[in-house]
């Protein structure tokens, strides 16, 4: 079977939902010769920019090095849709950190989607289009864990969920493949790509400069700084801060050992005029459990936005764009004549402890990246957690210490990866034959 890259060439954005629907590029130059900055931002992704964004607020002299365009990679090709908490699940944090600190790893979260909404709201970005809501659904009955995992929530986070048994739950997502879920009324989905877009235009406002098309090659000590070489300049800085995220490339060694870019993969319909509110009768975006999910919603235009699967090879099979159809006509029969519009991959770096990493690397060179697909929450709270850092002096990332860098399994990465998602995807297979797909 003929494969391909996740990534395509370089040089213009991938044709996706949210391209086709994007505000206009940033059209930034090359970096051409000599910079300074107090900051330099290697990566243009929603981590990147928010740092920027909130590095220049504070009076930081900042530039950001973009090997492509802005929100070129995953942070402007996901699902868009925004909940709680990192990939690493709930029970797991607590057993690492216990149930303190990871109740303030969830807080930070819940503040990075605030940060998110508010900016939208503040800053009058255009094209975002935040829809509130999103449920976790679980495709096999098991009614006793989803309360159990509402009321942890509420008791041990102070965090509301809204359990929602089989009948209502079908009231809103019209299939029989699945049986409960959970409301998050705090959740929303959004449009990523132009989020990025228009707080990138806040960072020039505020004095900021964006370098699209030049691509970080190489990191030396300059005096007590650091200079960053590009294909033709440098920048001179005192702090570098790397938001590289999946596409990782080799510049720092230290992170291309500690990251694993992992692929994955979207499609958008056609409009479905009535069909959108016979299959899904909510604003909400829906996820179900499993760790390779199902994840979709219905777009302000009427289509529906549907990935699935993750592949640690990180490449996509030709025939890519009717997976994804089976996968949601499996779902919702009734959509099994409906034309997809465009299909599409991404890439976004993952940890094998599945949590971002937030720290200081070596004196003045900080790594916000990691962030698993939950970048849209994550990236937002990393750029105030780096300024904090940087101008004055906070300690709140600290909270993310134990969750230190980790061997990313070099050529066996990932074959590991995939033998993973294989066998955690057998085991809620057994568990939907275990419990019955039926009522």
């Amino acid at each position: 079977m003929t494969r391909h890259s996740v990534i395509p060439a370089s040089g213009s954005y991938r044709d996706t939902y949210y391209t086709r629907s994007m505000q206009p590029p940033l059209g930034a130059p090359l970096l051409n010769g000599q910079a300074e900055a107090d900051v330099c931002i290697v990566g243009g992704g929603i981590a990147g920019i928010s740092c920027a964004y909130e590095l220049t607020a504070a009076g930081k002299s900042v530039v950001l090095l973009e090997a492509d365009q802005i929100a070129w990679g995953a942070s402007g090709r996901n699902g868009g849709l925004v909940l709680p908490g990192f990939a690493a699940e709930t029970d797991a944090i607590e057993r690492r950190v216990g149930l303190e600190r990871s109740k303030a790893i969830f807080d930070l979260s819940t503040e990075g989607m605030e940060i998110f909404r508010s900016y939208t709201k503040r800053l009058a970005l255009p094209g975002v289009g935040i829809r509130r809501g999103g449920i976790v659904v679980s495709r096999y009955r098991d009614a006793k864990a989803m309360q159990a995992a509402a009321q942890h929530k509420a008791k041990a986070y102070g965090y509301d969920v809204e359990y929602l048994p089989a009948g209502r739950l079908r009231e809103l997502v019209c299939s029989q493949r699945y049986f409960d879920g959970l409301h998050d009324p705090n959740g929303f989905h959004a449009h990523s790509l132009n989020y990025c877009l228009g707080l990138a235009r806040e960072v020039q406002r505020q004095g900021g400069r964006i370098f699209e098309n030049s691509r970080a090659l190489s990191m030396t000590r300059q005096g007590a700084g650091h200079l960053i070489t590009v294909p033709q300049g440098t920048v001179a800085c005192q702090t570098v801060v790397l938001c590289q995220g999946g596409l990782v490339d080799g510049f720092d060694s230290k992170m291309q050992r500690s990251l694993l870019p992992v692929g994955t993969f979207v499609t958008v319909t056609e409009p479905l005029g009535a069909l959108a509110q016979e299959v899904i009768k909510t604003s909400a975006a829906i996820v179900d459990t499993r760790m390779s999910c199902d994840y979709f919603r219905i777009t302000p235009d009427g289509r529906l936005l549907w990935g699935s699967g993750m592949s640690g090879f990180a490449r996509e099979p030709a025939n890519l764009a009717q997976k994804l159809k089976r996968g949601f006509a499996s779902v919702f029969p009734q959509l099994a004549d409906v034309r997809t519009e465009a299909v599409w991959s991404g890439l976004t770096g993952y940890t094998r402890h599945r949590m971002p990493y937030l720290r200081e690397l070596h004196p003045g060179v900080w790594a916000a990246t990691g962030l698993g697909g939950h970048g849209v929450n994550t990236g937002p709270l990393f750029g105030r957690l780096v300024a904090e850092a940087l101008v004055e002096n906070g300690r709140r990332h600290r909270v993310f210490d134990p969750f230190g860098l980790t061997w990313n399994g070099s050529v066996f990465g990932p074959l590991a990866a995939d033998t993973v998602y294989f066998w955690e995807a057998l085991k809620e297979s057994c568990n939907e034959w275990r419990h019955g797909k039926k009522l």
